[in-house]
């Protein structure tokens, strides 16, 4: 069973992150990828392009901005060009847990079945010295099919996928934002199983300048089509779309505080601990620096 990671750069990432985020799913792994993809969506900066040249083991694509649906085309296009039964999603500002890779493939070949799964999440300030708590999602196929009609029931950075169910249902959708919520959704119209692991995949930089992306207009427009294909696909009845979207479009015009005091409600876990695995994870990429 083969593993291939993807992921996409753009000109808003953040070259320290993105250099932290792909030593620690390349090279800080207790069981490392067959392979990883990563676009490059249109023009990006010399500090940027300066940290992918140093990922050779990386194959590189590039794209065009084209459209407005840079991400989930340059996902779809990363997906296409792997060569591996199992599809890992890397976010480029998170760090991975040191046995992801290996703890995602024990998964699959436990369970011939299981077509995505995914792990918990602990969110952190930029320069991860503040927690902020654990994102807890459901491990099992029912209590993830039930949950998943209120919330997106997988942590986004820590997602693997089987690409034949990738393909079969058509890849990530055009949409604005929460183009992985559609995907998974997608799996679980079409009754795919799906699993997530109770322990902590990925390390991930959160907090108030999150809650400020995700208040934009753009976000809010893109939210906006995600619902509707969520509807479109039957994963939502009326009832539930349109509370979604009265939930979301006033929540989302919220004043920041008030946003980041409710987004800190929905984290079951509000752990503010430091875990000393990650300590040792950031050591270890200093060292290499």
């Amino acid at each position: 069973m083969r593993i291939s990671g993807v992921f996409s750069v753009y000109h808003a990432d953040n070259p320290s992150f993105l250099n932290e985020a792909l030593k620690s799913i390349l090279r800080n792994q207790t069981r490392l990828l067959d392979q990883c993809v990563g676009v490059i969506e249109g023009e990006i900066s010399l500090e940027l392009t300066a940290v992918c040249d140093q990922f050779k083991e990386v194959k590189w694509l590039q794209m065009s901005q084209s459209n407005s649906f840079g991400l989930p085309r340059a996902l779809n296009m990363a997906v296409n060009s792997c060569d591996g039964d199992i599809i890992m999603k890397i976010d480029t500002d998170d760090i991975c847990a040191v046995n992801r890779v290996e703890s995602t493939i024990a998964a699959f070949e436990k369970n011939p079945s299981l077509t995505i799964h995914g792990g918990q999440i602990q969110e952190f300030s930029n320069d991860f010295k503040r927690s902020f708590g654990i994102r807890s999602v459901p491990t099992r196929n029912l209590e993830i099919r039930n949950f998943s009609k209120f919330r997106n029931p997988f942590n986004g950075p820590t997602v693997a996928f089987k690409k034949e169910a990738f393909t079969g249902c058509g890849g990530f959708p055009q949409v604005g934002a929460n183009e992985d919520y559609c995907l998974w959704s997608l799996f679980l119209v079409n009754g795919l199983d799906a699993s997530n692991s109770s322990t902590i995949y990925a390390y991930m930089r959160g907090g108030e300048g999150l809650v400020v992306r995700r208040s934009s207009a753009a976000t809010r427009k893109g939210e906006y089509e995600a619902l509707k294909y969520l509807k479109e696909i039957d994963h939502l009845n009326y009832a539930q779309f349109i509370v979604h979207v009265l939930g979301k479009q006033v929540v989302r015009r919220l004043p920041v505080k008030w946003n980041s005091y409710i987004y800190s409600k929905l984290r079951r876990n509000r752990d503010q601990s430091i875990p000393q695995n990650l300590l040792s994870i950031l050591q270890k990429i200093q060292n290499e620096n």
